[in-house]
């Protein structure tokens, strides 16, 4: 039997010990495992309150996201990009990039990607600036 999962209406669990330093402001962030029968691959919804977003990260295997609600940003090498429910954005192995909620809309998207293969160790670049209240809008 196929194992399912919804995402539309839940709040989600706070975030984990081991991946709040991943966050500008965890506690504004709540995420959902959801079932995932693929082979070497975790399926979660994280809800980002208008504001949250992630650190700058990369993923050795890359990552995979689905936009399920709201309005957010992703950045990467090539700049600052607006995403809006039913867009899908697919990161390629090792390469730098964040992503979370715009400053004035909350966002939620499906994550797929290898279990614990996130690096924070990366230059956060323009990250602070590239992020202002005009983002979204």
């Amino acid at each position: 039997m196929d194992d399912f999962g919804v995402t539309a209406n839940s709040k989600g669990d706070p975030v984990p010990d081991q991946l709040r330093a991943l966050f500008n402001a965890p506690d504004d962030v709540r995420v959902q495992h959801l079932p995932c029968a693929l082979s070497g691959l975790d399926s979660l919804a994280v809800h980002f309150s208008a504001g949250a977003r992630t650190v700058p990260h990369r993923h050795v295997n890359g990552q995979h996201l689905v936009v399920v609600d709201g309005v957010g940003v992703v950045a990467d090498e090539s700049g600052v990009h607006i995403v809006r429910t039913g867009d899908v954005i697919s990161n390629p192995p090792g390469a730098w990039h964040w992503h979370g909620a715009t400053p004035h809309t909350a966002m939620t998207h499906v994550a797929f990607e290898s279990p614990g293969d996130f690096d924070m160790d990366v230059d956060p670049k323009d990250w602070e600036q590239a992020y202002g209240p005009e983002v979204g809008r």
